[in-house]
This record gives structure tokens, C-alpha cells and sequence, in this order.
């Protein structure tokens, strides 16, 4: 006689920040985002499929109906990853349903609840056209940071099943908001993910990020450990997929490989010294400029204390809103400037003003001092400059960058980089021009003014001398 199967016992232990995740009943889209391996796929399912199909009211039949979808970028994605996680722990055969694999859709029978889960990938031209034609009772969108968020805002205008119509009195068959579900690997500080729910939150987005603990107690032993020499030659990767942080994630190869994040970004805040030099290094050509402003400090520890980059705007008004900074921050400090030896060009029109006239009229009309000097644009040299106080000499970092600079960090961590030429395995010989590559200019030029002995460097100039020399050539 065959032995009957086991019955089905679903024993679901989530950590602390998930079961605030599942109790949260008022967030009109709920972000969970962690590391590997915190169950935020698991999360996602139990809460659909045990608690917000229960806060559907029972229709004119009795009977509680709901239909989700659940969302991967692609469907190799989506079936090896988010629908295994789905049909492993909740198998529809056990809960009264079934699962379709042509369609797929699985459909749940518990107590008086009707539920279908829709599963969706992203690639697939007919999966996109049901999914924007459908109606939804609430959604899962997993690994989000791969999905545009035009497609999330698309999705969340579906979320209208059942309708008024099924109901006694047309009521609304909700008894709380219909809920959009993300979870997540940590992105880029720069993705829609970070300005949507940390930089600026949107009203009604909640996020609940986890830790390496939250599941742990689920993982074989030393998980994260092994982990952690898995990815020990990519720290980007390291610190978004293992120690669950938000990061740069880069393709192509590091201009500063030296550069180690929990060694040279201070723990605190780095304070000025007024009564010491200050110097601000300026990639001063362009619409979109860039300033850092450092100090060596009295151990000779070079100090990257502000940053300022601005996507488009002209010279003069960058000019002013760091003068103003400075002015209001640093009262009473002697600042050195260490500009781009390109902003002197006035292009083919010798009656426009460079870069570097704007600014020195900037100066001279609000009687501020404007002492500055060229920075070298050989970019072995400028590298090499900075490499060089990427090192610890006497147990302490010859840099530090305040955490504040977040550009600056995003840089150092992958977001400056060289390309690769298609799929060659060879990598452009200079960097890839972008909002990183402005910033790391402009600390640079400080850089080989501070500490490259190999080339001569240009004088000191300031606005007094320039002025004594005549008038600057140019109506401007």
C-alpha cells in the first residue's frame, strides 16, 4: 500500500525588518532592498498571497477575488528566480489552484479567497501588452532596479480589480489601499529607486532595507563570509550585493584601483582649518563645471571637504554659488584655485570671454581675492597625482574624502572609469566623460599642483597682477 504524502505545512520565519514590511498597511508602494539571500522574493509572495488578498471584501457571491502581477525584467529571470520562489513555497496544488504554464498564471483557492497571480516578463512583447490591459488588485515588481520606472507608474494605474460593479451598493472593495511590492539588490545612488524613496520620497513610498542578520538564520554558515572572497576583486559588487549598501556598479576598468572605500572616506565629518590655506580645484569648462575644495590638514592628510557640480549652468553663476558657499563656511580663509588650463581658450571668437575672464570679473566685481594657477591635463599625470595619497603611510590614509562627497565616493567606487571597446577586452585609453569624470578633473588639477614634482608648475597668478598687466581683451 503507498504511503500518503506528507501533509503540507508552510513554516514561514521572516526577520525583524520584514515583518514590518508585511504589517505595513498604508504605503501605496512598500521597497524592500537588502543584500543576498534576505528572502525578499519569499517576502513578496507570502504577503500577496496571505494578507492583502484577505483585505479584499467579500463580494455579491462571498467570495474574496484578487489578481496580481508579479513582474521580472526577463523571462529566464522570471521563470528561474521569481516564479520557482513562488510555486516552491506556495505550490497551487496544495492551496486548491493550479498553475498554467503557458499563460503564467497560478490561481489560489484559501478559505473564501479567489487569487491569481500573473507573471510577467518584460521581454516578452505579449506578457507587456496584457500586463498595461489588465486589471490588478496590487503588484510585485522583483529586482527592481532592473525595471524602468515608467513601467512601475504604468503598472500602478491598473490597480482597480475587482471593480465597484461586483459589490452590494457599488462600494469600494477595498479595505485598504491597493499595494505595489518592490524588492531589490541595492542599485546606484543615481537610480530612480534612490531619489524616489531616500533623496526626495514620494509620499506614500516606504522602504525597508535589511541587513546581512535579517535571514541569516536561513543561510548556511559563513554565506556572507564566502561571499565576500567571491566578490573581494569587485567592491562595487561587494558592497551592493553582499554588504547591502547603496553604490556605483561599473563596466569597464577602475582609473584608481588604489582607491579602497572604508579606508579613505572618513567616518566623520572633515572640519576646515580657516587659518590654513584652502584649495579649490575647478573643471571650469563646459555647461556642466565642477569644484572640489580641499585641505592638507596638520598631519598632511589630504582633505576633500565639498563638492559642487552642476549639470547645466554657466561659469559665472557656478562661480558665485561656490563663492557664496565659501563665503558663509569658510569665513576669513585664504583660498588657492587650481583651474583647467582649457578654460583660458576663448574658441574662434577672440572678442568672447573664456571661462577664465568670467570668472576673474566675477571676482574683481565683488572685491574678492582670486589667486590661481593651472593644473596639468596629462592624464597619466593627473592620475599618478592622486594615486599617490591613495596609500597608508604610519597607519593613516595620506586621503581622506568627507562623506558628504558623494559624487567623489561614487567616482572612486566605479562610476569613473575607462570603457571597453565593444567586447574586446581592451579599454579606452581615457576616461569616460561624464558627471564623474568633472568632478575627478576638478580635485586633480589640485593634485598635480600639490604633489607632482615631474613638470614644472605654472606661478601663482591673481586678479590684482592681471589687471596691473592691462585690461583683459574681449567685450564680455
Amino acid at each position: 500500500m503507498a504511503k500518503a504524502p506528507e501533509p503540507f505545512h508552510l513554516k514561514y520565519n521572516p526577520g525583524p525588518v520584514t515583518m514590518e514590511f508585511l504589517k505595513d498597511r498604508e504605503s501605496r508602494v512598500e521597497l524592500l532592498i537588502g543584500p543576498f539571500g534576505t528572502g525578499k522574493t519569499t517576502a513578496a509572495a507570502y504577503k500577496l498571497l496571505m494578507l492583502s488578498s484577505r483585505w479584499i471584501k467579500p463580494d455579491k457571491n462571498g467570495k474574496r477575488r484578487s489578481r496580481y502581477a508579479v513582474i521580472r525584467n526577463t523571462y529566464s529571470q522570471l521563470k528561474d528566480s521569481t516564479i520557482k520562489a513562488y510555486l516552491d513555497w506556495f505550490p497551487p496544488g496544495e492551496f486548491g489552484g493550479s498553475y498554467h504554464q503557458t499563460d503564467k498564471n497560478a490561481k489560489y483557492r484559501i478559505e473564501d479567497r479567489e487569487i491569481e497571480i500573473c507573471f510577467r516578463a518584460l521581454d516578452d512583447e505579449n506578457d507587456v501588452r496584457n500586463l498595461l490591459g489588465n486589471e490588478f488588485s496590487g503588484g510585485h515588481v522583483d529586482e527592481a532596479k532592473e525595471i524602468p520606472k515608467v513601467i512601475v507608474t504604468g503598472l500602478m494605474g491598473r490597480f482597480r480589480y475587482p471593480a465597484k460593479k461586483d459589490y452590494v451598493d457599488e462600494c469600494d472593495p477595498f479595505t485598504t489601499r491597493p499595494q505595489l511590492l518592490l524588492t531589490t539588490n541595492y542599485p546606484n545612488r543615481d537610480h530612480w529607486l534612490y531619489k524616489d524613496f531616500v533623496a526626495t520620497p514620494k509620499l506614500g513610498y516606504q522602504i525597508y532595507e535589511q541587513g546581512q542578520e535579517e535571514n541569516k538564520h536561513n543561510l548556511p554558515d559563513n554565506y556572507y563570509e564566502n561571499m565576500a572572497l567571491d566578490f573581494e576583486d569587485r567592491p562595487d559588487m561587494l558592497k551592493t550585493l553582499v554588504l547591502g549598501q547603496w553604490g556605483m556598479t561599473y563596466k569597464g576598468k577602475l582609473v584608481f584601483p588604489e582607491w579602497n572605500n572604508k579606508t579613505f572616506v572618513s567616518p566623520r565629518a572633515l572640519i576646515a582649518d580657516s587659518g590654513k590655506i584652502i584649495h579649490r580645484g575647478w573643471d571650469n569648462t563646459g555647461l556642466h563645471p565642477a569644484c572640489t575644495i580641499s585641505q592638507l590638514n596638520a598631519n598632511m592628510q589630504w582633505c576633500l571637504l565639498k563638492e559642487f557640480w552642476h549639470e547645466d549652468i554657466g561659469i559665472t553663476d557656478f562661480t558665485e554659488w561656490v563663492h557664496l558657499w565659501c563665503k558663509d563656511n569658510l569665513h576669513g580663509a585664504k583660498f588657492r584655485n587650481q583651474l583647467d588650463p582649457a578654460c583660458r581658450n576663448r574658441g574662434n571668437d577672440p572678442t568672447k570671454g573664456s571661462a577664465l575672464d568670467w570668472m576673474i570679473k566675477y571676482f574683481n566685481g565683488v572685491g574678492a581675492p582670486f589667486d590661481y594657477e593651472f593644473g596639468i591635463q596629462t592624464p597619466l599625470v593627473r592620475r599618478e597625482a592622486v594615486a599617490s595619497r591613495l596609500v597608508v603611510k604610519n597607519n593613516q590614509p595620506l586621503m581622506l574624502v568627507d562623506p558628504s562627497c558623494q559624487l567623489i565616493i561614487d567616482g572612486f567606487d566605479g562610476g569613473y572609469h575607462r570603457k571597453e571597446i565593444g567586447n574586446s577586452g581592451v579599454y579606452k585609453t581615457e576616461p569616460h566623460k561624464d558627471k564623474f569624470a568633472d568632478i575627478s578633473d576638478s580635485y586633480q588639477y589640485t593634485a598635480t599642483v600639490l604633489f607632482t614634482t615631474k613638470e614644472e608648475k605654472k606661478p601663482v597668478q591673481s586678479v590684482t597682477q592681471m589687471m596691473a598687466a592691462g585690461p583683459i581683451r574681449g567685450d564680455f
